[in-house]
């Protein structure tokens, strides 16, 4: 996963620093990227500590300790201006140190790393045509063309380019056989997004990839599951490297997968944090397998939810075989199986 961050790296170095920035700059960007993408992982594991991972999808022993009481009921700050009984003792720490607030403390040019790509107000068609020009919203919607009516005589006007958006117009141009100028600013500004966007979709799955490389085989790959789920991201990867067949919390943290809706398919690594090499071939297993032999603990198969299940289940089955009365024999017989 580390190589997985390089390669970014590498990409946004190429494709947003390289020859935009001073010899110095080129030299502290990527650097400056780098750590972000770990300041964003340590963050989530401030927010969500080991212990309370280990709470939200239980396993191994469980810790005494609970963040909300560290934060709001034993933080000797909190203690000298508000008393047991305060409202403040029952705020949530996963609320309260929340994505939104994490943001907005960053300083602007953190925060812009975060942020969708905005488009200019103003793009013109070419320096040679400064004339034909598209105004567009920040979302790339075009509110107001002018003189491509002219440029094209009349093959596209002005008003039928209003509302579409300015990866639309661009296709309109081609379906109608006007060829646009080399390097033209419409394609220019599409490109520049579209690379904006991957910056901020790759970066965040760096973060990921972090949060799970950071710590073990059991607690990070589940508080990648949380960041994965909040920022959207894809719930297969922390699954993919939490399989350590022996953790006591691995079906339950199936489950959860499931429910989130992950694939039955998914083919996992067996024991990632256990390797003694870069290079050591590991094995995989299916999601779908691994149902089949892996026990909830050494008492019970199943999970206690999966027992409820089974049950409710049964209980359907069997009141519609009461309803049934068409063929007593094979009712009674089914009602036994």
């Amino acid at each position: 996963m580390n190589d997985k961050v390089d390669e970014f790296i590498k990409w946004y170095f190429k494709n947003m620093v390289n020859g935009k920035y001073t010899n110095i700059g080129e030299y502290i960007q990527p650097n400056q990227m780098r750590n972000f993408i770990e300041k964003m992982a340590v963050w989530y594991e401030l927010r969500y500590p080991e212990y309370e991972v280990n709470r939200l999808f239980p396993g191994s022993s469980q810790e005494q300790t609970q963040v909300n009481d560290v934060m709001f009921k034993s933080n000797p700050y909190l203690n000298e201006f508000f008393d047991e009984k305060s409202d403040i003792r029952y705020l949530d720490w996963d609320d309260f140190y929340n994505t939104k607030v994490f943001i907005n403390s960053f300083p602007w040019e953190e925060k812009i790393k975060l942020s969708k790509p905005l488009y200019s107000n103003i793009v013109y068609l070419s320096s040679k045509f400064g004339g034909v020009h598209l105004h567009l919203t920040n979302n790339g919607i075009v509110e107001m063309s002018e003189n491509v009516s002219i440029y094209t005589n009349s093959v596209i006007k002005d008003e039928e380019l209003e509302g579409l958006h300015v990866k639309k117009v661009i296709e309109l141009f081609k379906n109608r056989g006007i060829v646009l100028p080399p390097n033209n600013g419409l394609e220019k500004a599409v490109e520049y997004a579209d690379k904006y966007l991957y910056q901020k979709e790759e970066m965040l799955n760096c973060v990921m990839y972090r949060i799970i490389e950071r710590g073990g085989n059991r607690i990070d790959p589940r508080r990648a599951f949380l960041f994965a789920k909040e920022f959207k991201r894809n719930i297969d990867i922390p699954m993919m490297y939490a399989v350590d067949l022996s953790d006591p919390g691995l079906r339950r943290f199936m489950n959860e997968y499931l429910k989130a809706g992950g694939s039955k398919d998914l083919e996992c690594y067996v024991g990632y944090f256990s390797k003694a090499s870069k290079q050591e071939k590991l094995h995989t297993v299916s999601i779908k397998k691994l149902i089949l032999f892996l026990n909830n603990d050494a008492a019970t198969f199943y999970t206690p939810e999966e027992s409820e299940l089974h049950q409710k289940l049964a209980n359907v089955l069997y009141c519609k075989l009461e309803q049934d009365t068409s063929n007593q024999a094979e009712t009674k017989k089914l009602k036994l199986k």
